[in-house]
């Protein structure tokens, strides 16, 4: 299968590359920005089999160069965006893949596109006529836009079991982070208090304002007021620092410390 990879962080595209290494796929190229996606189908080079794109670019979102795609090639988008972008991709059976992306998804995904391939290219055999994946990229594009448009409510506080007969409640303004050890997720607030939260890690991202919270790893959701300062570590990582929990480590791979610096400096 010919590959082009869109992609406009090294980091990730380095790790594409040595994910589809060694496989049956070939990295026909490897596009950055909306120009580039441009001049590479500018060139007659549509001998593309399926495309591995990041959503956002430098230059805008990768809708805009992906027009000037042949519609019959299939797209599988790698992206960080939200949970309600996610859920808009997944309502119109679109491939995705969040990053960092895992390699046992992307297998997943590369034979799930193959398999239509081969399903089509044998219906189209015995119709003489050449295989078609649908176009949905500005289908895609438009809904984005309007799920992005729309007044979203997200979390305003929590309301947490105190006593027998009393209960919290602790204004997001006030929480710190959210993690999960041993099974339990706690939520930790600004004045350096812990709570155990009756909900899943994955409820309380989707519930909270994205502007204001981040899942910088599978182990804890952060508020951005919170966060005192961020230091290297070993091997591209980075640590971040809560004021109120100056012990607690947190770490980031080396694939999100980007998107972690670029929602921090908002």
């Amino acid at each position: 299968m010919k590959i082009l990879i869109i992609e406009d962080e090294q980091s990730s595209a380095d790790r594409l590359r040595r994910m589809l290494e060694g496989g049956w796929h070939e990295i026909v190229d490897m596009a950055q920005s909306n120009a580039e996606i441009k001049a590479f189908f500018a060139s007659n080079r549509a001998d593309v089999d399926l495309i591995l794109s990041d959503i956002q670019l430098g230059d805008g979102l990768s809708f805009e160069g992906l027009r000037a795609a042949p519609p019959s090639i299939p797209v599988v988008f790698t992206t960080a965006y939200d949970h309600y972008a996610v859920q808009a991709f997944r309502f119109n059976s679109i491939d995705y893949l969040l990053k960092p992306v895992d390699a046992d998804e992307l297998k997943a995904a590369l034979e799930k596109v193959e398999a239509v391939r081969k399903s089509q290219s044998a219906a189209c055999n015995e119709l003489d006529s050449q295989p078609n994946f649908p176009s949905t990229t500005d289908a895609i594009a438009q809904l984005l836009q309007s799920v992005k448009s729309q007044a979203i409510r997200y979390r305003e506080r929590f309301l947490i079991p105190y006593r027998a007969d009393e209960f919290l409640i602790i204004p997001v303004g006030e929480v710190s982070h959210i993690t999960i050890r041993d099974g339990v997720v706690r939520l930790c607030t600004i004045s350096g208090k812990t709570h155990v939260l009756n909900m899943t890690l994955e409820e309380a991202e989707n519930q909270l304002d994205p502007k204001r919270f981040m899942r910088v790893n599978r182990q804890f959701v952060v508020s951005a007021a919170g966060v005192s300062k961020l230091s290297t570590h070993f091997l591209g990582k980075m640590r971040i620092h809560m004021t109120a929990f100056p012990d607690v480590e947190i770490i980031v791979s080396k694939d999100k410390v980007s998107a972690v610096k670029h929602w921090l400096d908002s």
